[in-house]
């Protein structure tokens, strides 16, 4: 096995390496894992990879910071870029993506604001309803967006979070994933588990910008993201009687 290339990411109490290799055509991905973890390695994963994958990490993210700047709907394509969904995140690059995030939105913002959605009737404001087990994002009398909880899986509980496709980039996403983490840490849950398609874009820049940690995975049934709750305020709402 050849070393190509390595990234270190330090994180409290443990450290992250990041190791492109070049292995002999016979090797699986199970003997890398098993070598690995003999060495003393945990949580071993291994993925395919290309040559952009030897690309200077930091060169990468300012070339990043580059296109955001000049095009700041490509955050979403720039993220999944940089990170993708093979990795767990580390507080290294949990810091470049939430950067590179409020970066897009400072250019955004700089930039000719666009019209407002045709679906905006009355007030502009969105308004967060807390419920027991859901969040619900309005606008006037419109629901935008919403994040319900589902049921406990081990020590975390499963929640769904969609926005309206007129409605994202404007920070609904974030708010809603604080709040429905917070009704989860009500309950006692240690995570956040939240299921997605494997093409869907919006996971990455929604979790860098709420400012949450979280472990992103490719499963059979699509994007699986665990977030973890330490530190979540716990919100509890108890049901009318």
């Amino acid at each position: 096995m050849n070393i190509l290339a390595l990234q270190i990411y330090p994180e409290l109490g443990a450290v992250t390496d990041d190791l492109v290799v070049e292995t002999p055509e016979s090797w699986t991905a199970a003997a890398v894992v098993e070598l690995v973890g003999g060495a003393g390695g945990d949580e071993v994963s291994v993925v395919p990879c290309a040559t952009h994958d030897l690309v200077d990490q930091p060169t990468a993210w300012l070339r990043a910071v580059q296109r955001v700047l000049d095009e700041p709907e490509a955050l979403r394509a720039e993220l999944t870029a940089l990170l993708g969904a093979r990795v767990t995140w580390s507080a290294t690059e949990q810091v470049r993506a939430a950067a590179l995030t409020e970066i897009a939105e400072r250019a955004r913002v700089a930039g000719t604001p666009a019209p407002p959605p045709a679906s905006a009737a009355g007030s502009s404001v969105v308004e967060y309803e807390v419920e027991e087990s859901t969040v619900l994002a309005r606008i006037g009398v419109h629901v935008v967006g919403a994040a319900r909880l589902h049921a406990f899986v081990d020590d975390g509980l499963e929640a769904s979070l969609e926005v309206a496709p007129a409605w994202r980039r404007l920070g609904i996403g974030r708010q809603l994933l604080r709040q429905v983490s917070g009704l989860a840490a009500g309950r006692g849950a240690a995570e956040l588990v939240l299921l997605a398609p494997p093409t869907e874009e919006g996971v990455v820049p929604v979790l860098a910008a709420s400012g949450m940690r979280g472990r992103i995975r490719l499963t059979p049934e699509g994007l699986s993201v665990h977030v973890s709750l330490a530190g979540v305020r716990p919100i509890t709402r108890l049901a009318a009687s």
